[in-house]
């Protein structure tokens, strides 16, 4: 007779198994899709050291010599590249400036932005020409380490980029791709809920205790499973245990975010997602946004650390793998 612990085992060697098979015939079946590498950036924040904080893409920018690399992040509606770390890469002032259109302006301040003419950022295959510029933004590069083997964040990557085409990444394998339609491969394999697509933007509907909540998909978000306003936090969190506080950077504006975890689970669809934390704010700003929006808050990679993650824009589907 075998054991109920022998039983046991084997189940999970056998679970193991399947599933390692599962991801060589993924791995195998997508091998001829463009795919283009992803980095995470790891960093400090409140002390506290974070290994996955952002996304970046290693990028081209026009014929510039240097290694360059943008914020991928579809809570921007628009790509943008920043004139301080970009300025000295130019012989002079009005070399850069040849590239900006000032009749088209938006933003003060560290957030003044001209539409671009010539500007180009390549990300694997795909050419962005569609940019904005922002000359106060980002740090600045001394000349004599433009050429440095250190990677340059010179810009964001937003959701224009991925406007009416199936976004496909796999999280596990820092890796993505767009596809200009979904394909049998892709619809066939994941679990897909219906979203809304607002100013190429997607929100997706995030079940936590039976309600639902609309929350925008972030990638630059990375560690916030749910960010809200305080109310909503209130009804997800669990506020009887000590608040994490955390002092975030927010497109040049610090900001303070507090956290606990989430009371219940959480549902995308059917597909129960791990155990996390909730934040909220009461930056009038980003409450703002969220009231603009007509969302509850927003999520980011936190969620998906471990899935393949599809989206496809144009018929407003977001599926997990």
């Amino acid at each position: 007779m075998i054991s109920k612990a022998r039983l046991s085992l084997c189940y999970v060697i056998f679970s193991i198994c399947i599933s390692c098979g599962v991801e060589k015939k993924v791995m195998r079946q997508t091998s001829n899709y463009s795919w283009f590498p992803f980095h995470w950036y790891s960093g400090t924040v409140s002390g506290r050291y974070f290994d996955k904080l952002a996304i970046t893409l290693p990028i081209g920018v026009n014929n510039l010599k240097g290694n360059f690399t943008a914020q991928f992040d579809l809570g921007s509606n628009a790509s943008s590249v920043y004139g301080n770390p970009l300025k000295n890469y130019f012989q002079t002032e009005q070399d850069i400036t040849s590239f900006i259109d000032t009749g088209r302006r938006a933003g003060s301040g560290v957030d003044l932005s001209y539409k671009t003419k010539g500007f180009n950022i390549k990300i694997g295959n795909s050419v962005i020409s569609d940019l904005w510029y922002m000359p106060n933004f980002g740090t600045t590069i001394s000349k004599d380490s433009l050429n440095s083997g250190k990677p340059k964040l010179v810009g964001t990557i937003g959701a224009d980029f991925t406007k009416n085409k199936v976004l496909i990444i796999d999280y596990p394998n820092k890796k993505m791709c767009l596809l200009d339609t979904m394909d049998h491969f892709w619809a066939s394999r994941a679990s897909y809920v219906d979203c809304l697509v607002k100013n190429n933007r997607i929100h997706i509907p995030l079940k936590i205790e039976g309600r639902e909540y609309r929350l925008l998909f972030d990638t630059g978000a990375s560690i916030f499973p749910v960010f809200t306003g305080h109310e909503t936090w209130k009804s997800i969190a669990d506020s009887t245990m000590n608040t994490d506080s955390l002092n975030i950077s927010s497109w040049g504006e610090m900001v303070w975010v507090h956290g606990a975890n989430i009371k219940g689970d959480a549902y995308l669809g059917t597909k129960k997602l791990s155990k996390g934390r909730a934040y909220y704010t009461t930056n009038k700003r980003l409450l703002e946004f969220n009231k603009q929006e007509n969302i509850s808050g927003t999520t980011g990679n936190a969620y998906f650390f471990n899935n393949i993650v599809i989206i496809d824009f144009k018929n407003k589907k977001f599926g997990i793998l």
